[in-house]
């Protein structure tokens, strides 16, 4: 991170450490986020400061919450939990957010995978880098020759809407617990990208059955995401439901969704991480 930057980070956490100490009559709870410091756009930065904690990625001796931040697909928590042995470190087990992992837990715990043989498949597919948050996605014709080694080929899950929009599911996990369900719109051309257009929120039940819910929490205890978004995809044929991606460092509430459920979602995600991180 250029220097600059680093600095300016500094003033703006101080300016907010002393804002949140007389609001906490003359208190300040601290939260370690190590290694990555989190924008201002994460969910976490707005969650913090919906708690009045102050957030550092320097190792304090006594946080009162510990969480490892880094946003990266392969990587490991080892040098934050060795500097914290009697502490929870929250999302300590989640290094693994490959396309190759989320496949595997995904067809160990749902009964079905979403990867194919791109030399034996007929039809199309989609190519993707198997390193997270590239969006690179395209949809190829198979059987292929021969296959790129750092790409995954994974089935074409067709969730479009009648509206000719592309409907994927963000999905919070919070200690196990799944708090709302944004519904976010992409248009065709930036299809496996991260580009919305517009965004709702969704009614959890009515999106997903009682036996989904279940096994998309257990899919996040199997990737040890305590704090995570996952993407979840809906397939018009066969209607199963498929988790593509887990965002360890999710940015949120997403675009599109509006000043009010954007308010509302800050409170639902922050109820959440104090039921799963502070109370009791």
């Amino acid at each position: 991170m250029p220097w600059t930057e680093v600095l300016t980070k500094d003033a703006r956490s101080m300016l907010q450490d002393a804002a949140s100490f007389v609001l906490n009559g003359g208190k300040l709870p601290s939260m370690v986020v190590y290694p990555d410091y989190p924008s201002k756009k994460t969910t976490l930065f707005k969650i913090a400061h919906a708690l009045r904690f102050r957030i550092t990625n320097k190792r304090l001796r006594r946080p009162d919450l510990v969480l490892w931040f880094h946003d990266t697909t392969h990587a490991s928590s080892a040098l934050l939990v060795q500097s914290y042995p009697n502490a929870r470190v929250i999302n300590a087990q989640c290094t693994d957010i490959s396309k190759t992992k989320v496949d595997q837990l995904h067809a160990e715990i749902f009964g079905y995978s979403t990867f194919i043989d791109p030399v034996q498949h007929q039809g199309p597919a989609v190519e993707k880098s198997d390193i997270n948050a590239l969006h690179d996605g395209s949809i190829i014709t198979c059987p292929i020759a021969q296959p790129n080694g750092k790409s995954v080929y994974q089935l074409v899950i067709d969730n479009s809407t009648s509206s000719g929009e592309y409907l994927d599911y963000r999905v919070p996990v919070i200690g196990g617990h799944i708090p709302l369900v944004y519904g976010k719109y992409k248009r065709n051309e930036v299809r496996f990208t991260n580009d919305v257009h517009r965004s709702e929120m969704l009614d959890i039940k009515s999106t997903f059955s009682a036996e989904e819910l279940l096994l998309i929490q257990t899919f996040a205890l199997k990737m040890g995401a305590e704090f995570c978004e996952l993407d979840v995809l809906r397939d018009n044929a066969s209607q199963r439901i498929y988790i593509i991606d887990v965002n360890k460092t999710p940015y949120g509430p997403p675009k599109g969704l509006g000043k009010a459920n954007t308010k509302k979602a800050v409170h639902l995600l922050t109820e959440a991480f104090r039921a799963a991180f502070i109370s009791g």
